[in-house]
């Protein structure tokens, strides 16, 4: 046979089940991550067309050429206030997101995910008139404003700064071997807090190409250092722990140091070095995230815009060049630097342009739907686990374990299969099945007691010439004594001796032949059962409510000796047996047991469940262990103890009660206890 090689009906259950929850749940999460990318997609999507223009009015772009700007004018007194809002719009947008918060009312769609914040990669990129790269997000550049060394001496930081400037910083990161990237403090720092706001003021000493400063020797003072000078003077108190002071007075007063940042004066042969103070630092430090595009890979999104070479007087072409996919979108977006309320504008309908501003944002709705829904996904994934556990543990408990359990003891010869009460309700295959197998069960049962009976049968005929010459003596030899004293008794009133005694001798010879019936009877009745001409009835009863009738009968006798007897019962026991041949079997133990045990003393009968459907009972009474002899012939017919030779008794009661129960199927046993002798009986 292959069973242990094909699979089992649990695992193949669970497999199905797992298969169908959770193929179910997958069709249905899938279906809502892309219905909520598709929505997470319109933010995304609305969020990056107008990104251009949201860069423009973080950086102030448009106030530049706002009249009614408070500044307006700077750009002709300071032309690098222009350049100064382009670095001070790419720091505010080198990281962008996007917030879901829901939509409500007539006309306008509602949100599955609400108030979540999807991550998105931005690159912001300026070119002047002539299509010339200014600055890139991806650079990686410090800005500020600053004050001269003599604007420094006469105290004028009292305002912002007068100047602007930018140092690039990201030749710090190509720094040669064996040479420490001297801008590294400051990138720690950015990483840390997103500013530079720890440190007071910078001391530069350079060179300046355009806008860009050099920086040969830097100096630091730290907020630090500020509060303790503070703290050490009376000069700049102005009460109640506040202050009043510009840092180029406290560094006036000898008290505050400048801390040395690097000094690379001894790399530098050149001239026309100038000092300038720092008082407003920022900076940005895009973190580079590497992407493919059409099987070429950039290093970020910047270096990908600068390389597809926009047309910047071509917005359709932005639009053409964007990605549009739900694992993928990629926006272009533009805006121009002019002065649009101009005279020359207004009259003309042309001006002139002085920068484009082109910003791409990069984000992929897919995964922000995923972000999104990670908890709905563990929470109903859970759900489904929960539900596939309970439907398997159902399936197996009401079909498959009864179903098993089945097989399992009609592979073991039929054995009963055992289902205690409590059990789940089986469903109706399996109940049918369980119905049938017990009725075959019980027909089995009757074939084999059948077999049984004519097995006895065949071995009672094999062995008959035997036991006809042992039964021949065995009755001769019981029958014998009472004849005898029959006749003696007979003879006697024949020749009427001892008149007066008439009446003794007749009583004599009726208790006798009575006796001798009753030992004929049961010599037929112990033939029968040898033969196996007995059918025994299959009747459902109480083994323990049979044991105290018996013994209630036997009342009388059980007073008469002053016996004590100690029941050993269990609250049911219910069997299946020929129930009145099973009294005979009792009463003959207990006759046997009442009769051997001396007055006064005890008697203690047991009733167990054996194994399924079983019973196990003994009788123990107080009585002079039996020899070895006598423990293996007390079921013999007519044997007797030698205590039991000058007794009543025929010496069938033992031999016959254990043909019932051999005819039943069980075994009967006999021991010697601790305080006297234990006869017994198993079905």
């Amino acid at each position: 046979m292959s069973w242990n090689k094909r699979l089992r009906s649990t695992t193949a259950v669970t497999g199905l089940l797992a298969v169908a929850i959770f193929g179910v749940w997958f069709v249905a999460m899938l279906c809502l991550t892309v219905v909520t990318a598709q929505e997470i997609y319109d933010d995304l999507y609305e969020k990056s067309q107008d990104f251009a223009d949201e860069v423009s009015r973080s950086g102030m772009l448009p106030d530049f050429y706002d009249r009614d700007f408070s500044r307006y004018g700077l750009q002709y007194e300071k032309p690098s206030f222009l350049q100064y809002l382009m670095l001070r719009a790419i720091s505010m947008n080198t990281t962008a997101s996007c917030r879901s918060e829901g939509h409500y009312g007539d006309g306008e769609r509602s949100k599955l995910i609400r108030d979540i914040e999807y991550p998105m990669e931005a690159a912001v990129l300026f070119y002047d008139a002539e299509g010339r790269l200014l600055y890139s997000s991806a650079d990686n550049i410090m800005f500020f404003d600053y004050y001269t060394q003599a604007e420094w001496d006469a105290g004028m930081d009292t305002t912002a700064g007068l100047h602007y400037g930018w140092i690039d910083i990201s030749q710090g990161k190509d720094a040669a071997e064996g040479r420490e990237d001297p801008y590294l403090r400051f990138r720690n720092m950015f990483a840390q807090s997103g500013n530079l706001r720890e440190i007071a003021a910078i001391r530069v000493t350079g060179f300046f190409e355009g806008m860009e400063l050099h920086p040969i020797v830097m100096h630091e003072v730290t907020e630090a250092q500020i509060r303790q000078v503070l703290e050490s003077t009376s000069q700049f108190s102005t009460g109640e722990g506040s202050y009043s002071y510009i840092i180029s007075d406290l560094e006036r007063t000898g008290e505050l140091e400048w801390q040395l940042q690097f000094d690379h004066r001894a790399e530098y042969a050149g001239d026309g070095l100038v000092t300038v103070y720092i008082t407003d630092a920022d900076m940005w430090d895009a973190a580079a995230t590497a992407l493919n595009n059409q099987g070429k890979e950039y290093a970020s999104l910047a270096d990908l815009t600068k390389e597809l070479d926009l047309p910047l007087q071509d917005s359709s072409v932005l639009r053409d060049k964007s990605i549009f996919q739900l694992n993928e979108l990629l926006v272009f977006s533009r805006w121009i630097g002019a002065d649009f309320s101009s005279a020359e504008y207004l009259n003309s309908g042309e001006t002139t342009i002085d920068f484009y501003l082109i910003a791409a944002l990069r984000s992929n709705p897919l995964a922000c739907a995923v972000r999104a829904l990670r908890n709905i996904y563990f929470v109903t994934g859970v759900l489904a686990l929960i539900l596939l556990l309970t439907a398997r543990s159902r399936i197996r408990e009401r079909l498959l374990q009864p179903v098993a359990d089945i097989a399992n003891a009609m592979a073991e010869n039929w054995k009963e299969i055992y289902r205690a009460e409590g059990l789940p309700t089986m469903w109706l295959e399996a109940e049918k099945l369980d119905t049938c197998f017990r009725q075959e069960q019980d027909r089995r049962r009757m074939k084999d007691q059948e077999i049984i009976r004519l097995r006895t049968v065949l071995e009672y005929a094999e062995t008959a010439e035997l036991n006809r010459r042992q039964m021949t003596s065995n009755i001769a030899h019981e029958l014998k004594t009472p004849l005898a004293v029959i006749h003696s008794y007979a003879q006697g009133l024949k020749e009427h001796i001892a008149e007066e005694k008439r009446d003794k001798y007749i009583d004599v010879i009726l208790s006798e032949v009575e006796r001798t019936d009753a030992m004929v009877l049961e010599m037929l009745d112990l033939s029968r059962l040898e033969a196996g001409k007995v059918k025994l009835s299959r009747d459902v009863f109480s083994l323990c409510a049979l044991t105290q009738a018996v013994f209630a009968k036997l009342e009388i006798a059980l007073q008469a000796k002053g016996l004590r007897i100690d029941f050993l019962l269990p609250e049911e026991c219910q069997i299946v047996a020929d129930e009145s041949r099973m009294g005979q079997v009792i009463e003959n133990f207990a006759t046997n047991a009442i009769k051997y045990t001396a007055a006064g003393g005890h008697i203690q009968v047991k009733i167990r469940k054996n194994g399924r459907e079983g019973a196990l009972f003994t009788i123990e009474n107080e009585s002079a262990p039996l020899s070895a002899e006598a423990l293996e012939k007390v079921w013999d017919t007519f044997y007797r103890d030698d205590r039991a030779r000058t007794g009543s008794g025929s010496g069938l009661g033992l031999a016959i009660a254990k043909s019932i129960i051999e005819l039943h199927g069980g075994r009967c046993f006999v021991r010697n206890t601790k305080d006297g002798v234990e006869f017994g009986f198993s079905l």
